[in-house]
């Protein structure tokens, strides 16, 4: 038989396991239902289908109509964390990198610019691809990511606005 000391001991164990388990699992599920959800963004070139490094693209959000300027990296990737309450955006080229960040960054190869909305909910679940109208290229995107379409401006092109 056990002693009233031990009783009692194995009860406020057993109390200690219950509340430690619920701040564990029942807080992550809570946190991460709290956490900012993200997007990746990967640009590409519309003829060849390579990444294209180092540029930037503009996030507008519907909701708000603020922005979010990504810088994307050397293989063309980037991530936007979706502001609490956005349910929809629409994504610009640029800015430019550099000193002059009001000029043309690339040229825009995708089917619909600004009349497109594109919601936070399809791009999470099953990623999207915008139209590539430069090129007969195509990309299949990963639930979270957004697929860009551009080309570089030619030499001959002034890139002024």
């Amino acid at each position: 038989m056990r002693s009233p000391l031990r009783k009692w001991v194995a009860v406020k164990s057993t109390a200690a396991a219950v509340v430690l388990a619920v701040a564990l699992f029942g807080g992550a599920n809570s946190s991460s239902s709290l956490s900012a959800q993200t997007i990746t963004v990967r640009l590409l070139n519309a003829k060849t289908g390579k990444p294209m490094a180092n540029k930037m693209v503009t996030f507008q959000w519907r909701g708000s109509w603020d922005e979010s300027v990504i810088a994307l990296d050397k293989n063309g990737l980037g991530t936007v964390a979706v502001p609490p309450g956005e349910h929809e955006f629409t994504i610009l080229a640029g800015p430019k990198v550099g000193k002059e960040p009001y000029r043309i960054p690339y040229l825009d190869c995708n089917e619909t610019k600004m009349e497109l909305l594109v919601r936070v909910s399809l791009v999470l679940e099953k990623g999207y691809v915008l139209g590539n109208t430069c090129g007969r290229k195509t990309a299949l995107a990963q639930p979270g990511e957004v697929v860009f379409w551009a080309l570089p401006n030619p030499w001959w092109m002034p890139d002024m606005q």
